[in-house]
């Protein structure tokens, strides 16, 4: 049982942490802190840049964060 709620824990910290670093990497881009990354402020990362007009799926010339949630970087 012991073993088990570990394992639940470190399971749970894990997507936690996955999460913050994903989080962490939108605000590295979203420079001017508007919410959003612009296509300037994707210059930052050419891969980020290059798959730019795939991820803005809306077409408005920004990522949102759920957006970025699909970059692979």
């Amino acid at each position: 049982m012991k073993t088990s709620l570990t394992m639940i824990a470190a399971l749970g910290l894990t997507v936690l942490a996955t999460g913050a670093i994903a989080g962490s990497d939108f605000e590295k881009y979203d420079t001017d802190g508007d919410g959003t990354i612009s296509l300037s402020e994707s210059k930052a990362n050419p891969r980020l840049m290059g798959q730019f007009k795939d991820l803005d799926s809306n077409g408005d010339g920004q990522l949102s964060r759920s957006e970025f949630s699909g970059f692979n970087s």
